[in-house]
């Protein structure tokens, strides 16, 4: 089985025990090969990443995948961007409103790695034959709190608790 991360250093932020559950779902559901595009994020990441974001697909689309407190620093982005804020301003302040709320609240891949993995799995990598198969082997794992897949989500997104 082999597990790829699109920034290799992230691997370090995914337990064994989550590339262990991983490698099972991965053998049930007859894959050889899958890539992870993004796992645990820091505040910084998960301002900027929702930025880019929200400047690629919109922010009505972004709010589809966010809760009520994603929404509000989707919300900060629609406020400053109106108002002509620079880049680095609008993600200054969408980082402060995820502190204030809560960073975990906000996304699960900003929770404490050490209590809660959390990957997202490139649909790409997945054959569409194998793509069913793959999503059945997710959903029958207890080992997985939670799990999305597109459309909702553009990656396969699951969180492993430790």
């Amino acid at each position: 089985m082999n597990i790829k991360f699109t920034n290799p250093s992230d691997s370090v932020k995914v337990s064994k025990y989550s590339k262990t559950v991983l490698t099972e779902i991965m053998k049930e559901s007859g894959l050889t090969k899958i890539i992870i595009t993004s796992t645990a994020r820091t505040v910084a990441d998960q301002a900027r990443i929702m930025y880019s974001n929200i400047e690629k697909h919109g922010a009505n689309e972004q709010k589809r995948l966010y809760s009520g407190y994603g929404d509000k620093v989707i919300d900060v982005y629609v406020d400053l961007k109106s108002k002509g804020k620079t880049r680095a301003e609008i993600i200054s302040a969408m980082q402060k409103k995820i502190i204030t709320l809560g960073p975990s609240k906000v996304s699960s891949h900003v929770a404490d790695f050490s209590k809660l993995n959390v990957v997202d799995i490139a649909p790409s990598s997945i054959p569409k034959g194998l793509q069913l198969k793959f999503e059945k082997a997710v959903a029958d794992d207890s080992r997985i709190k939670r799990f999305f897949k597109p459309p909702k989500d553009p990656a396969y997104h699951l969180e492993i608790t430790q």
